[in-house]
């Protein structure tokens, strides 16, 4: 019996790193690791992936799972016009980062992972043209595609705008950190200061960043606090800045994008918090990272992050400095409860392996082959 044939949509791989390419790049190392150990989940299945020939291109760590460059440009350019050319017969396609060739959708199955539908929800975070190719391929996608998403909240709320891919529309939970980090959480921390607060993500007003220097100001008369930002800007950062009280001036570190994942869980290692109070997520990848290093977590709540953190976390209204502040003394006036958060943390993280998201997205992926 010849094999399921498999193409995977590696435009990621000429993009910067945020959480749609983390999940890429840990999805896909996870499956690596399932072919590489012939896994039962991978049996008659055949992978490739295929990209722009891009200089962005980096020779991914997947050795499973051979890579093909071509065609011209990058983003929806190259993937409108030159992957569904470069699609054998019979093949399925899968996308794991929003959206997919449009010409595709039409002749053959294809697998679609949505993230999210932010743009909807927040319009104003985006520009015009990211919210025109999205409003164009979506209705397509959920009507055409199999479609993954990565949270049973972020399911309801696509089926409030796309009632009619309830049918086809599954629920897979993203992981934290891969197996290849556990060696390096493993070995012995750095101290962590109790008055260290970190935030991890992206910078924009969806997460949420000012709000948390506020809350720290306000705080500052009783704990000795400093913060440090870890993540990239947006357009709309850039133009208009963050507000630092004078208390907090000398007491904000902006770290930038880590691409460096032991930085990272060192981080959090060193942190006596991790503050995460977004408006909106879909299945972030910070809060549960920061409890596989043991990091108590402050989180916005709603319903991702509900769903996400469990009972391994302080929850707080996002758009209330004061709440956001008085979850954070909560925890920094509570050693026992710090203590506390750190040990049912860590058994969160251990129910969200990237071996699971590859394995329920193969069995989903092999489902939607078989059907076709």
């Amino acid at each position: 019996m010849n094999p399921m044939q498999i193409a995977i949509n590696a435009r990621f791989l000429t993009q910067k790193m945020s959480g749609v390419q983390r999940y890429a790049h840990e999805l896909l190392r996870a499956i690596n690791d399932l072919v590489d150990n012939k896994d039962p989940a991978v049996a008659g299945l055949s992978f490739r992936l295929l990209a722009p020939a891009h200089p962005g291109v980096s020779d991914p760590a997947f050795a499973n799972l051979p890579l093909q460059t071509f065609g011209r440009g990058s983003g929806h350019f190259w993937e409108q016009l030159y992957l569904p050319g470069a699609l054998k017969r019979g093949e399925l396609l899968f996308c794991p980062g929003n959206t997919a060739p449009l010409r595709s959708l039409q002749n053959r199955q294809v697998v679609v992972t949505v993230h999210s539908l932010s743009f909807r929800y927040f319009p104003e975070a985006y520009s015009l043209l990211f919210r025109l190719v999205y409003r164009a391929q979506m209705p397509l996608i959920m009507r055409q595609a199999r479609v993954i998403t990565v949270s049973e909240s972020e399911k309801k709320a696509i089926l409030n705008y796309y009632p009619r891919a309830g049918g086809h529309l599954g629920v897979v939970h993203n992981g934290g950190f891969g197996k290849r980090f556990e060696k390096v959480i493993a070995q012995p921390p750095p101290p962590r200061d109790p008055n260290a607060v970190l935030y991890v993500g992206a910078i924009n007003r969806l997460k949420n960043p000012q709000r948390i220097i506020d809350a720290m100001a306000l705080l500052l008369e009783k704990h000795p606090l400093h913060l440090t930002i870890a993540g990239g800007g947006g357009q709309s950062f850039r133009k208009n800045p963050f507000r630092i009280p004078d208390s907090m001036k000398n007491r904000v570190t902006f770290t930038g994008q880590i691409e460096d994942t032991q930085e990272l869980i060192r981080l959090y290692q060193s942190a006596g918090i991790m503050v995460f109070p977004s408006f909106y997520e879909a299945s972030p990848l910070p809060p549960i990272e920061a409890m596989a290093c043991g990091c108590p977590v402050v989180a916005g709540d709603i319903p991702a992050l509900r769903e996400r953190c469990g009972e391994a976390a302080v929850f707080c209204q996002p758009g209330e400095v004061s709440s956001i502040a008085g979850a954070l003394d909560k925890i920094l006036s509570q050693p026992a409860l710090a203590r506390e958060l750190s040990q049912k943390g860590l058994e969160r993280a251990e129910r969200f392996t990237w071996e699971a998201c590859a394995r329920q997205t193969l069995a989903i992926i092999r489902e939607a082959g078989e059907k076709r």
